[in-house]
């Protein structure tokens, strides 16, 4: 492939601008490996937002990262202008824009990157060397595929290829960790271990009603013996409070406690995962444990969670789904998913693993 000159055939470094979202981080990793498989001796250097860079930790695909800190040290015009300082010292033969945004290319070409891969969005074709015409969504049906196609549509691959799962990597150590934190909290594993992340950035809208959640959590307690342990930001303290508050059974809150790979690495402990639609369910995709995603204003076969050991739950309501940040009317998409309906589903998805 050559572009203005440039030959993309040769890259031997390749900075990969990522999405800025945790669920569109992992969602772009079928499309990094992909790239990693087309360049396996080229050097890989995600660029990426703080809290989406500890996603990359130990992914074979990175060579390394640079943190794009816009809070902290690359702040304003003077930081971003210091960024651009670093990345032009790299001497990076093309670049790859997973995120969509005008910002993206304008770093690219600030950084005399010779080739920019891109869809054209945001109003920056000029800014790119391969500026690609967006797909319709019936061209990638889930969103990972929407990665998929940049790579495809760009020449770099040949085809886009079906995505079986996403994947994160834990080390020996984070995995340590984590059996020694839970030991900490009196947790021995001996007992069924269930994670419950009850919220959602995004907006109230695709979140199910904490008072569910917690008769969900009393119930999982007594048919698996289980131990409950409430995940969420700091934001979201309130809400794990308000969760635990409803339960029978004390559950340990672990909300605003833990870094990004923290979570990652509790999350692997635990033998079922309760979600709603966020980024924490794609984490848990990604670590392979069995996990209830529950939706409700969002639609599940394009953000799905991409794991065979994950079984969405919803409600078929026909204003769903609407992708709003908050319900206008009666927020039946949730109203109308009984705490019944997510217990089978977990029943089932728990059996399922067992075998």
């Amino acid at each position: 492939m050559i572009v203005r000159g440039a030959c993309l055939d040769e890259a031997q470094k390749i900075m990969v601008r990522a999405p800025n979202w945790i669920g569109d981080a992992v969602m772009a990793l079928p499309a990094l490996e992909a790239l990693r498989a087309r360049f396996p001796e080229a050097e890989l250097v995600v660029v990426s937002k703080p809290w989406v860079s500890e996603l990359y930790g130990q992914h074979p695909a990175v060579s390394r990262q640079i943190v794009y800190d816009r809070e902290g040290q690359h702040k304003g015009s003077t930081g971003f202008w210091k960024l651009v300082q670093t990345l032009r010292q790299e001497h990076f033969d093309a670049a790859i824009l997973f995120q969509n945004a005008f910002h993206a290319a304008w770093m690219a070409w600030c950084a005399r990157v010779p080739i920019r891969v891109g869809y054209a969005r945001d109003g920056r074709s000029r800014l790119l060397t391969e500026a690609l015409e967006v797909p319709p969504a019936a061209a990638y049906r889930h969103h990972a595929y929407y990665y998929l196609q940049l790579l495809f549509r760009a020449g770099i691959t040949d085809r886009s290829e079906a995505i079986h799962g996403v994947r994160l990597v834990l080390d020996k150590a984070e995995q340590k960790w984590a059996r020694e934190r839970l030991q900490s909290l009196g947790l021995d594993g001996l007992r069924f271990l269930v994670g419950i992340h009850p919220g959602a950035s995004f907006g109230p809208a695709k979140r199910w009603l904490p008072e569910r959640f917690a008769e969900l959590a009393d119930r999982l307690v007594e048919a698996l013996h289980a131990d409950i342990l409430i995940f969420g930001s700091a934001a979201e303290q309130p809400l794990a409070e308000e969760i635990a508050d409803e339960m029978e059974h004390v559950p340990t809150i672990l909300a605003g406690e833990t870094t990004l790979r923290q979570l990652m690495a509790l999350f692997a402990q635990c033998r079922l995962i309760v979600t709603n639609d966020s980024g924490p369910m794609h984490v848990a995709a990604g670590l392979g444990v069995p996990q209830i995603a529950i939706f409700g204003s969002t639609n599940e076969r394009v953000t799905g969670p991409l794991s065979a050991r994950a079984r969405v739950v919803k409600r078929e309501v026909p204003c769903s789904p609407c992708g709003l940040r908050e319900c206008p009317i009666d927020f039946r998409c949730m109203t109308g998913l009984s705490v019944d309906q997510v217990y089978r589903a977990t029943l089932e998805v728990v059996k399922q693993a067992e075998v």
